[in-house]
């Protein structure tokens, strides 16, 4: 009687975490709220670890940390996707920490019938893509503070040049205020220089980080390997490893595209089935590195793809039509991954693509 197992469900937050344990039939045996930390939550558990089944906790930062600790210290620990987790929970009238807890203790005991895992990331892995998105949030803040500057000139009658670079900024913008200062009797110093340090800055970080991204995926095999695709950088390829990780998790390589929001979702009622848009679920980061890297395949490469793209534009539209190639590319990704074979331009396979078409 006394070694029947438990689940336990773990509702995580930045100070506290609320932990609940339940038996076979749904009886509650252990409730408490307790500080964010693996140690204090090991003190609570310990006298049940024989019994444990499963821990389960939704993915988020400070879950993946808290996942890794439990499992070095010997406990099976699952974690589940925030949305499919969230409508679980939607079914109790009253969100409370307590409920949320009981709630993914019950997902706990349902393990493998009610919802998939999440993979924890290796430690590798993650620092990429937290440096990955770290990029991915300044290039929208450079962005935001160079348009600011544009608008603060064209209210003013000026106009600022594009740059490539901080330095051509920096010329770009004094340039203009020399001449607005000259010809307009306008100075627009104390609200421009200010920005332009910030914008500076941000681009010189960037440059640097650029290249050091470049350098890790050329100094990486499988990168590497990925970037011999027409299109794909250094930074799509870094994405789409750090995002998969491990490729033989999927059994067929078109399998990916659903992974990462490639592929429509069906509506199915009745007589009535309806294609809807893209899931988009899975990395939305690296969904739209495969988008730019699509773009500039369908613009450059010379290949059956880009043909097939070009085709498949003129009939559905561009928009879609660069989906459809970034799901291919993704699966003609995976391919040489698992493969370890050289890239080569797949000449004569327009038919063939156009038979596995699944429009997004």
């Amino acid at each position: 009687m006394g070694r029947k197992p438990i689940w336990v469900g773990l509702d995580v937050g930045a100070d506290e975490t609320a932990v609940c344990g339940i038996d076979g039939l749904n009886a509650v045996l252990l409730e408490r709220s307790i500080a964010t930390d693996a140690k204090e939550l090991h003190r609570l558990i310990k006298p049940f670890k024989r019994r444990i089944a499963l821990i389960a906790l939704e993915s988020g930062s400070h879950g993946i940390h808290l996942t890794r600790k439990l499992r070095g210290l010997g406990y099976p620990v699952a974690m589940f996707g925030c949305r499919q987790v969230s409508k679980f929970l939607a079914i109790r009238q009253n969100k409370t920490d307590r409920n949320d807890a009981r709630g993914i203790a019950e997902i706990a005991r349902l393990r493998g019938k009610a919802m998939g895992e999440v993979r924890v990331k290796s430690v590798e892995c993650q620092r990429l893509r937290s440096t990955l998105a770290t990029r991915q949030q300044l290039l929208r803040i450079r962005v935001a503070a160079e348009n600011s500057l544009r608008s603060l000139f064209r209210l003013n009658g000026g106009k600022l040049k594009s740059s490539w670079s901080a330095a051509m900024l920096r010329k770009n913008v004094r340039g203009e205020l020399a001449r607005l200062r000259k010809n307009e009797k306008i100075d627009l110093s104390d609200d421009v220089l200010p920005l332009l340090a910030l914008c500076e800055a941000m681009r010189s970080y960037l440059e640097n980080l650029d290249e050091r991204l470049e350098s890790l995926a050329k100094e990486h095999p499988v990168c590497r390997s990925l970037m011999e695709i027409p299109g794909v950088g250094p930074i799509c390829a870094l994405s789409f490893y750090s995002a998969i990780e491990e490729p033989s998790r999927f059994k067929r390589n078109s399998d990916v595209g659903a992974y990462l929001g490639l592929v429509p979702k069906i509506r199915q009622s009745g007589q009535s089935t309806t294609q809807l848009r893209i899931s988009k679920m899975g990395s939305a980061m690296t969904r739209g590195h495969l988008g730019t890297a699509a773009l500039q395949h369908l613009r450059y490469a010379k290949s059956d793809l880009q043909l097939w793209g070009e085709s498949l534009a003129e009939r559905v539209g561009k928009h879609r039509a660069r989906t459809a190639v970034s799901r291919k590319l993704a699966v003609t990704m995976l391919a040489i991954w698992k493969s370890g074979e050289p890239y080569q331009s797949s000449r004569g396979q327009a038919a063939k693509l156009e038979s596995e078409l699944v429009l997004p």
